[in-house]
């Protein structure tokens, strides 16, 4: 087997499993922009804080760190959206709306 390059060999399992990520992460991506904005979602996501949570948030209202409480708020809204997206879009995805 002189001059084989692997290189040039598809994988095609793994094309396929590349490609429905691909589609999977466009669609994530078109939903965390229209439905699911973490912006949208902070009060929802402080009514479902943890007790832990709750009581870093008290920290940085005690030390009047507003902007510790506003990062920490919104990356907390970021990936409960994160989460619901990609859910719904592997939900698409299996039931075949999405090509």
């Amino acid at each position: 087997m002189n001059n084989f390059d692997s290189w040039l060999t598809t994988d095609t399992e793994y094309d396929a499993n590349e490609l429905a990520q691909c589609v999977i992460d466009d669609r994530i991506n078109e939903l965390m922009n229209t439905t699911f904005k973490p912006s949208d979602l902070i009060t929802e996501v402080i009514g479902d804080f943890s007790v832990t949570d709750q009581s870093k948030m008290a920290d940085f209202m005690n030390e009047n760190n507003m902007l510790g409480l506003g990062n920490f708020m919104y990356l907390k809204a970021y990936d409960y959206a994160y989460e619901c997206a990609d859910k719904q879009a592997t939900l698409e995805y299996t039931n075949g709306d999405l090509g």
